[in-house]
């Protein structure tokens, strides 16, 4: 009977683990995407005063 209790449990265990690593690779994908907002944003930023220059 102990041995059907330890599969059950490393089995709980595993599918943890799955969650976890699926939690954290999504919540690095947002971080990127929100870092590549940020810098485009800032090239625009740039770009804009460029063209503010060059046309003085």
């Amino acid at each position: 009977m102990k041995s059907n209790w330890i599969k059950y449990v490393f089995a709980v265990f595993i599918i943890g683990i799955i969650i976890f690593a699926v939690f954290k690779i999504r919540q690095d994908e947002e971080e990127r995407k929100q870092e590549l907002e940020h810098v485009s944003r800032d090239q625009e930023k740039i770009t804009e005063l460029t063209l503010g220059i060059a046309r003085v």
